[in-house]
């Protein structure tokens, strides 16, 4: 059980750590996974309590287990989500991307890093740091500004 919870804590650190930008939704599902899971750990607990409070207040619309299973479905679309993102923050980078990477850490350092790349094969995981970095140096049409994209 303890595999479970830390690949959902490294999920909730890629989640963290993935760039909200509109440019990354057309090429990585990430971003969409990442922005469904912000929204449903925001919502869903409202949905949670007016469920309840539904059973509590109009005990014939719903029986107690329908909305014990009810509440326990919605509490674990958020996890879904989170662990998701845990796994594919694991997944090593597929080799079309490699490049891409490479020239995205070659603009931030104005070095050539690509035989590193090859030695080390970056996961998921380090993608978002180096686009969150890429971003936080160069604003939001960093991609744009260096023809990346």
């Amino acid at each position: 059980m303890s595999i479970f919870f830390d690949i959902v804590r490294q999920g909730d650190f890629y989640l963290n750590n993935w760039p909200k930008q509109k440019t990354l939704n057309c090429l990585f599902v990430d971003s969409k996974v990442a922005f469904y899971t912000r929204l449903s750990i925001k919502v869903i607990p409202a949905f949670i309590m007016l469920i309840i409070s539904f059973n509590v207040f109009f005990p014939t619309m719903l029986d107690w287990p329908a909305t014990a299973t009810l509440v326990l479905f919605l509490m674990g679309l958020p996890v879904q989500g989170l662990y998701w993102l845990g796994k594919r923050s694991t997944a090593f980078l597929p080799n079309k991307l490699l490049p891409w990477y490479a020239a995205i850490e070659k603009k931030l350092n104005n070095s050539n890093t690509r035989d590193e790349i090859m030695v080390q094969r970056p996961r998921y995981l380090d993608l978002a740091l180096l686009l969150k970095n890429a971003f936080k140096r160069g604003g939001d049409n960093f991609l744009q500004n260096n023809e990346l994209i």
